[in-house]
Formats: structure tokens, C-alpha cells, sequence
């Protein structure tokens, strides 16, 4: 009878497991070769490249709030789109929010510098799986430094729970990726000094 009970219990962590493993997103995250992130401490959102498609799905602005709620998770200073845009009219006097989507992002790129030293665009595909592209770009140059994808299951609806996770996943993921080059360069010198 023991070993019946047992054996149940291991088959029942191994489902639980698998479980996990079958619900969890898909996602990647790539920093371009000779990229240095390190040196981001002020990330800046520009406007999202998004469409909702569905009755539950967030609108733009509900979706641009969202990008700028979820940064509680990460350690660096986000800032909003709707700051930089305030940011640039008040420097620039230039109206990024009243402008086209070429002209607008145009004009973010070019005055984004002056107040973070990246600034990430996001991109949502909501076909049959909602899948969202997450760039990091260097402020002035518009070098891309890093990439992150993730994907949606099956079962995860087109709301704002779950755009709200696929957000904070990616602050996790950006700082998570900063730390391992920061442990990268930091054994490379120890390796020169040798």
C-alpha cells in the first residue's frame, strides 16, 4: 500500500511538472553581438506598433499604459512615452502626439537622447497567438542592442492580464540579461589580469 501511495505521488509531481512546463510561454531573448547594455539605467517607451483586434483586447492607450505600469518589476528608471512626448514639446516645441505615426516616431528618435539612454519599441502581432517583439534601441545612434519575444498559449486570452505579464516579463528578462554581461565582462577582466 505504501509503495502504491508512493509511486502516486511521484506520478502526480511529474504531471504537475509537466504541466508547467506545457503552460509556460515561449520566449527568447537575443543581445546583438558587441552590443553593451550595461549602461542602460534610463530606459524610454515609444509608441507601441499595435492594432487590437478583439473585443477584450486593450486599446493603444490602454496598451501604452500598460508598458509604463508594468516597469515596477525592474530595477531601472523607465520612462513613459506620454513624458517624453511632454519632455520634447516643452524642450523642442515640437508636439510628438499631435503628429503622424512617421513624423512622430521621427521626431522621437531624434530628441530621445537628451533623456534616456535607450528606448524600447514594442511590437504586438495578434493573429491566431498574440505574440509581442519587444527592441531596445540606443538612444542617438538607433543601434539595436537587444531583442525579446514572447508568445501567447492557447489557452492565455487577448486581455489586459496577459499583456500586462508579457510586459513585465520582458523588464524581468532585460534586467536578467544585463546581469549575465554584467558577470560576463566582469570574469573576462579578471581573466586579462591573470
Amino acid at each position: 500500500m505504501k509503495k502504491l501511495i508512493r509511486i502516486l505521488c511521484v506520478l502526480s509531481l511529474l504531471l504537475v511538472s509537466t504541466c508547467a512546463v506545457c503552460f509556460a510561454n515561449a520566449d527568447k531573448a537575443t543581445v546583438m553581438e558587441g552590443a553593451d547594455i550595461t549602461g542602460i539605467h534610463r530606459l524610454a517607451l515609444n509608441r507601441p506598433y499595435y492594432i487590437a483586434n478583439d473585443k477584450l483586447a486593450p486599446t493603444l492607450d490602454q496598451l501604452i499604459e500598460i508598458e509604463s505600469s508594468a516597469a515596477k518589476v525592474t530595477r531601472m528608471y523607465v520612462i513613459g512615452y506620454e513624458a517624453v512626448a511632454e519632455s520634447i514639446k516643452a524642450d523642442k516645441n515640437v508636439d510628438i502626439l499631435a503628429l503622424d505615426r512617421r513624423q512622430a516616431t521621427k521626431a522621437f528618435k531624434e530628441n530621445v537622447a537628451g533623456y534616456a539612454d535607450a528606448y524600447v519599441v514594442l511590437t504586438v502581432a495578434n493573429d491566431s497567438r498574440t505574440s509581442f517583439f519587444f527592441d531596445v534601441y540606443k538612444a542617438g545612434t538607433n543601434e539595436l542592442l537587444y531583442t525579446y519575444q514572447i508568445q501567447a498559449n492557447r489557452s492565455e486570452k487577448d486581455d489586459v492580464s496577459t499583456y500586462n505579464n508579457f510586459c513585465e516579463q520582458f523588464y524581468k528578462n532585460f534586467d536578467r540579461s544585463i546581469e549575465e554581461q554584467q558577470k560576463a565582462n566582469a570574469k573576462a577582466e579578471k581573466k586579462d589580469k591573470k
